[in-house]
């Protein structure tokens, strides 16, 4: 790929600062790489050895850049998305505010990478939704899906710098987890809260519905999908506990077989060793870990897996700069070209 100038929308947060790590390890040639955020005054951010400049989101150009990666919440993308498709731009936004319209694609490339087309407005799904479809894929294909059940262990980097900051202070802090939560309603350290996001319909909470929501989208209405999210005091790396029927039957070495097909699946499963993936293991890397493969003893078609992800790198910024590889290539095959 010929050289891309990118922009970066909510450059100085935790996923838009993973993103930058992601192109520079990638060695994505890139032209020109512009920084945005609300709060700029004065801030920089690294990308490789070059410390560059955070520029106010407000004033931006959008004619700069032909790539933009929004990772800034809703809010942002809903106001300045529509102004950068204006100038041409790409928008591949992590927010998500555009997953569930229906002209937006919803996008993890090695599972539905194919139903991308010219469109300039592309959305990746939320970091748990991404780990668990990359593992339910090769079972889909393979085997059919009849409904999901998935439980949620959810580190506090999906809420961004600030939940990162609480859970620290309450570990090391002078008055640990009993000092006052401000991220969370109550302390997360030494702590579970049965829930991420707000409360919403069916007392499902915003977490679950995306995980529902999301799943049906990218792999088909067919796979039911009912989700209890759980935030949890790690610091980086989500796990699921899935529980899958299918439509046909396997074995377990068929299932091994059909989750190896996946490029980004590691199987971590020795339990004769006690060897299973864990947020630790998976910190830093993009493959999507995946142990626990069992049977379920009551249903001979029920299978468990445990599922462990970085949810800044492969749950959120891989997944972002891999939606633009993809486009890469398309461009250099002389599809389209922003």
């Amino acid at each position: 790929m010929s050289g891309v100038r990118i922009a970066v929308v909510g450059a100085t947060g935790l996923v838009g600062q993973t993103i930058l790590d992601v192109l520079r390890e990638r060695q994505v040639p890139v032209d020109t790489l512009v920084a945005l955020a609300h709060q700029s005054q004065g801030r920089m951010v690294q990308f490789g050895s070059t410390d560059i400049p955070v520029e106010p989101v407000e004033e931006m150009d959008w004619r700069r850049v032909d790539v933009a990666y929004f990772a800034a919440g809703n809010a942002v993308s809903e106001r300045y998305a529509p102004r950068a498709l204006e100038q041409g731009v790409t928008v591949i936004d992590k927010s998500s505010r555009y997953r569930m319209d229906p002209a937006v694609p919803l996008i993890v490339p090695e599972v539905n990478g194919q139903t991308l087309t010219d469109q300039k407005l592309i959305a990746s799904p939320n970091c748990s939704t991404i780990q668990l479809v990359i593992a339910l894929a090769p079972i889909y294909r393979r085997f059919g899906i009849n409904r999901v059940i998935v439980s949620t262990y959810q580190a506090v980097s999906g809420s961004g710098r600030d939940a990162v900051d609480e859970l620290a202070s309450q570990i090391h802090g002078p008055q640990g987890p009993m000092s006052s939560p401000k991220v969370y309603p109550a302390p997360i350290a030494h702590n579970v809260l049965p829930y991420c996001d707000q409360f919403g319909e069916d007392n499902y909470t915003g977490e679950e519905w995306k995980l529902t929501r999301e799943t049906a989208k990218i792999l088909g209405s067919d796979v039911p999908v009912s989700a209890t999210a759980v935030r949890v005091p790690v610091f980086v790396g989500h796990a699921e506990s899935v529980f899958v029927t299918t439509k046909e039957g396997w074995t377990l070495d068929d299932v091994r077989h059909a989750l190896k097909s996946q490029p980004s699946v590691r199987i971590v499963d020795n339990p004769g060793e006690g060897v299973v993936p864990t947020p630790l293991d998976a910190s830093g890397q993009d493959q999507v870990l995946i142990g626990r493969i069992r049977k379920d003893l009551h249903d001979p078609w029920g299978l468990h897996l445990f599922v462990v992800a970085d949810n800044l790198r492969r749950g959120a910024a891989t997944n972002a700069v891999d939606i633009m590889d993809l486009l890469s290539h398309r461009w250099s095959a002389g599809v389209r070209r922003p």
